[in-house]
């Protein structure tokens, strides 16, 4: 298919696979899909593979790239960017950011802290480069330690993965920290373009107490995590608070309410994205008006429109979008046309 640079409408009845193509975009940038990240989910059977390709242009450097995705019902995957193997699908994902916004995101209010942890990581991975090195190694010693803790070794063969998890932990809680600052600018400004009658403050927990060193943390509480057989302490336990008034939107604020704060608070990323790191996201839109009333509709529309990004919207009925100029993607029988 060739999209519109600007804004696409998908069109096509219930079943026809409109959010397929959606989901065709995301596992380009990431390897997985915003409904799913088990490869079995996404290959239809008998087959063992499914193979994505694509020519996409950077618009901060104006360079046309191509690129190609196979990924295997094991999970195996392959990736090849400008005809080359590439050993991260990282390194795809930080030239083509994708955005995605679908009726689960309201678990973004609604649902515990991981949800909140992974929305704050996406926009620090892709302001800060050294942060995905970091996280990794945040990742692997925090496993590593906590095998060890099961296995019951002894505090002098924790250090070394110790040691590696604290280094890590304090980078990305300064790196978060600074985010959510940054985030909290932005998503106020696009509180006040769309005249809302509430107002969030965001807030950052980073996993541990405040006025404890986390490696004091660490030797101090190292028998309960021992008890727990995990650790307790870290950023892997951080939250991303979200308060009206002192109370937690999930509490305060309407489901519609919900609804409207978690789309501006992912053009709020979009926007730190593009005036920090000058680069621009896909935006894949799924749903995008359920449980919103034609207003706050339409007002969401025309910011989302007037991001200047590549935008695919997927719906049965899109007409209140097609006073903006656009390519309709039809899709009936499995076979996309482009309709004039």
């Amino acid at each position: 298919m060739s999209p519109h640079a600007s804004l696409n409408l998908i069109t096509g009845d219930n079943g026809s696979g409109k959010s397929s193509i959606l989901e065709a975009v995301q596992c380009l940038s990431t390897g997985h899909s915003f409904r799913t990240r088990q490869a079995r989910e996404l290959i239809r059977r008998p087959e063992s593979a499914f193979t994505l390709s694509a020519q996409f242009t950077d618009p901060a450097s104006s360079r046309d790239h191509r690129a190609g995705l196979l990924r295997q019902r094991d999970g195996k995957v392959e990736v090849r960017l400008d005809f080359e193997t590439v050993h991260s699908v990282s390194e795809l994902t930080r030239l083509l950011p994708v955005k995605s916004l679908t009726p689960d995101s309201h678990k973004l209010v609604q649902d515990g802290p991981d949800e909140r942890r992974q929305f704050l990581d996406w926009g620090v991975f892709h302001m800060e480069h050294s942060f995905f090195k970091t996280w990794k190694q945040l990742k692997r010693s925090l496993s590593q330690r906590n095998q060890l803790l099961r296995e019951g070794f002894s505090y002098d063969e924790l250090k070394s993965w110790e040691f590696l998890f604290v280094e890590a932990s304090e980078k990305i809680d300064t790196l978060r920290t600074n985010y959510v600052n940054a985030l909290q600018t932005a998503l106020t400004i696009r509180l006040q373009q769309l005249d809302a009658m509430f107002h969030v403050e965001l807030g950052y927990r980073r996993g541990w107490s405040a006025d404890c060193e986390l490696q004091e943390l660490m030797t101090r509480n190292l028998d309960y995590h021992r008890r727990m057989k995990t650790t307790t302490d870290g950023p892997h336990r951080a939250e991303m608070a979200m308060t009206v008034d002192g109370v937690p939107v999930k509490q305060m604020l309407s489901r519609g309410e919900q609804k409207v704060l978690v789309y501006l608070l992912h053009l709020a990323q979009l926007d730190l994205l593009n005036s920090i790191n000058n680069r621009k996201a896909i935006v894949l839109c799924d749903d995008l008006t359920s449980e919103l009333d034609d207003k706050n509709s339409q007002r969401l529309i025309e910011q989302l429109v007037g991001m200047s990004s590549q935008i695919f919207v997927s719906g049965v009925n899109l007409g209140v979008l097609t006073q903006h100029t656009h390519t309709r993607l039809h899709l009936e029988h499995g076979v996309v046309q482009n309709v004039l």
